[in-house]
């Protein structure tokens, strides 16, 4: 691990050669001291302590520099999601390509933009809120996005502002590099809005990508935000969503993840007022070797909010995941409703979940439930299909693609939707000629 901790540092050194002097510097050497610190987690850190990532620290991924990489209009049409969008951000191995992308008509005083142009051209609003949610002083991952700080996209909405289609964020990556893209949502009081964060890979070379998004839902606000992981079976990728939400605010995260070898999705909010609705859902499927590692963090600091959580996954060959969900309870947090549900699947005897819910609560006048499942597939209602005719692997993908639908049907865009579908369909045996 020190020896990854020595090249970032090298890589730094060269990095800040010609951005010393932006407004964003600090907190770049700040974030790269506290990683040279903590130095990359590892299997005695406690919440790492399922997940290995030697793959990350023993990789050889330099930094990526922003340069075409070969991707065209084409590929942006082929890898985004269908649908209609508002605007698309397209980021190449971290950096917004501005000729791929696309803003349509907005309303007045949205902004979508780089993360690079809004800290020229938005300086005031973005400093006031980057790095203050995503803390690199407790998670190396998020030390280390900081560190390399550059691009990313940033989304603002204005009092009263409700967009009737979506934003997507669209990030390509290209290959065997290091990419840090760093997000930052602002939604102001009574704004609504749909986010759509997609990670894919333009070929099949082995990547890793470190990226954080930083969310704040004012009073009275509703965000959706979806994050898509459909990146190639090579790719090793890190995220981390860290969420302030004020009075009134519903915000909703939908987590999917068919893709990747390792990853790790990380998502925290704090519900820092009253009547506050936080909603995180997760689905993943895994296959081969693949690891995928859910953990969330809700913290209730104020009364008479709610909050629910439903992950489910799909484990097949020896693939493993880890499920570590926390809902915090302040003793000031009275009348909480929490509510935290994961249900694991496992298709093989090989296939294998560690799952740790976990409440901590000090206040008294509350509602918190909290648990696990792991088991496998129904015999007597594969048993109940195969007796109507239907052929095995049509019959396992019935049911797989049944235990799914309750997380995926959640997804609020339609064409999503029935791409996530069509995209596990096409991971189960068989694919979609038996589904």
């Amino acid at each position: 691990m020190s020896e990854a901790i020595n090249r970032y540092v090298d890589a730094f050194s060269e990095f800040e050669r010609d951005r010393s002097g932006d407004a964003v510097h600090p907190l770049r050497k700040s974030a790269l001291a506290r990683l040279a610190e903590m130095g990359l987690p590892t299997r005695r850190d406690e919440a790492w302590r399922f997940t290995d990532i030697a793959s990350i620290a023993g990789g050889d991924f330099p930094l990526a520099h922003a340069t075409t990489n070969g991707v065209t209009g084409e590929d942006v049409t082929l890898l985004g999601m269908p649908g209609e969008f508002v605007a698309r951000m397209v980021l190449v191995d971290g950096h917004v390509r501005e000729d791929l992308s696309r803003i349509g008509d907005l309303p007045a005083g949205v902004r979508v933009m780089s993360l690079a142009q809004a800290l020229r051209d938005e300086s005031e609003i973005v400093l006031a809120h980057l790095g203050k949610y995503a803390k690199s002083d407790k998670h190396p991952f998020i030390a280390l996005n900081t560190a390399f700080l550059q691009d990313g996209v940033f989304v603002y909405l204005p009092k009263n502002t409700e967009l009737a289609q979506p934003i997507e964020i669209l990030h390509i990556a290209t290959g065997a590099k290091t990419s840090c893209p760093r997000h930052l949502v602002v939604a102001k009081e009574s704004s609504r809005a749909c986010l759509v964060e997609t990670y894919v890979s333009l070929n099949e070379h082995a990547g890793f990508v470190d990226a954080v998004a930083e969310v704040v839902v004012a009073a009275n606000a509703n965000l959706q935000h979806c994050k898509l992981q459909f990146e190639n079976e090579e790719a090793l990728h890190v995220h981390a969503t860290n969420v302030h939400q004020g009075r009134d605010s519903n915000y909703a995260n939908h987590t999917i993840t068919l893709g990747g070898k390792l990853t790790r999705n990380g998502i925290e909010s704090v519900l820092d007022d009253e009547n506050i609705v936080c909603t995180l859902n997760g689905l993943f499927h895994t296959h081969a070797d693949a690891h995928v590692d859910n953990h969330t963090w809700l913290e209730h600091r104020k009364p008479n909010c709610d909050s629910h959580e439903l992950y489910k996954g799909i484990l097949d060959d020896t693939s493993s995941a880890v499920f570590a969900g926390k809902i915090h309870v302040y003793e000031d947090a009275q009348k909480t409703d929490a509510k935290q549900s994961n249900c694991n699947l496992l298709l093989t005897d090989t296939a294998k979940v560690d799952a740790m819910p976990q409440l901590e609560i000090y206040a008294d006048d509350v509602k918190c439930t909290h648990g696990a499942t792991i088991g496998q597939l129904d015999d007597d209602a594969l048993f109940y299909l195969r007796s109507r005719g239907i052929p095995a692997n049509q019959a396992r993908n019935m049911l797989i693609r049944a235990f799914a639908s309750d997380v995926a049907h959640r997804i609020p865009v339609e064409s999503i939707r029935d791409r996530v579908d069509e995209l596990l369909t096409d991971r189960l045996p068989g694919g979609r000629m038996d589904s």
